[in-house]
C-alpha cells in the first residue's frame, strides 16, 4: 500500500504514543475519517423515529417513603 509522502512525512515526526493516539481518533469516528469499517452496515441515516406520542401516565408516581 502507498502512502502520501506528505502523510508519510508527519508520521515520521510523530512520536510512537501519536501515533497511537491517531490511530485511535480514526477508529473513533470511521465514517468521518476513514470512510467506515469493511464489512461493516452502514448507520441509517436519518435515524428512524419512534411513530405515535410519548406515554404520559395518567398519575404520578407514588412519592418515596423514607
Amino acid at each position: 500500500m502507498k502512502i502520501d509522502p506528505s502523510i508519510r512525512a508527519q508520521l515520521a515526526r510523530l512520536e510512537p504514543n501519536q501515533v497511537g493516539v491517531l490511530a485511535w481518533s480514526l477508529l473513533a469516528q470511521p465514517q468521518m475519517n476513514a470512510g467506515g469499517i469493511p464489512g461493516q452496515p452502514d448507520p441509517d441515516t436519518p435515524q428512524p423515529t419512534e411513530p405515535g406520542v410519548p406515554t404520559v401516565p395518567d398519575e404520578p408516581p407514588p412519592a418515596p417513603v423514607a
